[in-house]
């Protein structure tokens, strides 16, 4: 009797421990909320298919990873442990300008930079536009997750969004070039130029330029500057904060 008492208590140990593991798990689906002003009582998302491209005026469009594979939209964004209780905007537009979501995100207080588990913390994106989405070709949408409330504006401090990836092979940056003849990124302070090159695709209203970061910097904050050259030589500097993963 009493040995199968013992054994009991070693099964519920066993599943208490376990029990305890699963809400760490949890932590990557929970991380980000909705944080957008109620519409009627409701929390809503905002996304919309428009008649004619709205442009926000920001060079940097885009600071994002993506593998094109076909399927449900798998969103996720490297969340900095200091971004913790505080509000993110995620902006998603595609390049000719007519698809647009712009959402503010809550991040729980109790966030800590991730796990072995889960580095990247899932973005509630409940698309009602998920197959076109999905079909969405090389270079087609640009994501920028920024620290702040998106009713204020665009901050210069940014994170890397994952679109059905979490691996960081290479860093994608959409610039709205402003029909610059040339455009440059430079990475950290000694890192070389990186040359730009035109999206190869029609109507690019949102943007028209892809910078390709394949030397992934230290992590951490790393400041990032694009030059826009005209011919004539005027060219013009933008700045940004890309905050890195670790891995």
């Amino acid at each position: 009797m009493q040995l199968k008492k013992k054994i009991s208590m070693i099964r519920f140990i066993r599943f208490f421990l376990f029990a305890l593991v699963l809400p760490q798990a949890g932590i990557a689906q929970t991380t980000l909320s909705l944080a957008n002003d109620p519409e009627e009582g409701k929390t809503v998302f905002h996304e919309a298919l428009l008649k004619a491209a709205r442009i926000s005026g920001a060079v940097v469009v885009g600071v994002q990873a993506r593998t094109l594979v076909e399927g449900p939209v798998d969103f996720r964004a490297h969340v900095p442990a200091a971004w913790a209780d505080q509000m993110i905007c995620v902006r998603v537009v595609s390049a000719d300008g007519l698809y647009e979501a712009v959402n503010t995100y809550h991040v729980d207080a109790a966030w800590r930079g991730g796990s072995a588990e889960f580095p990247y913390p899932d973005v509630p994106f409940p698309t009602e536009y998920g197959q076109r989405l999905s079909e969405s070709v090389a270079n087609g949408l640009a994501i920028r997750v920024s620290r702040g409330d998106c009713t204020a504006g665009q901050t210069t401090e940014a994170t890397v969004a994952f679109w059905n990836t979490t691996a960081l092979t290479e860093l994608t940056l959409l610039i709205n070039s402003f029909r610059a003849d040339r455009v440059f990124a430079y990475v950290g302070q000694d890192a070389p130029p990186v040359k730009c090159e035109p999206v190869d695709l029609q109507g690019r209203t949102a943007y028209d330029t892809v910078c390709v970061i394949k030397d992934r910097p230290q992590p951490g904050n790393v400041d990032v500057s694009i030059y826009r050259v005209k011919t004539g030589g005027a060219s013009a500097e933008d700045k940004i904060t890309v905050v890195f993963p670790k891995e």
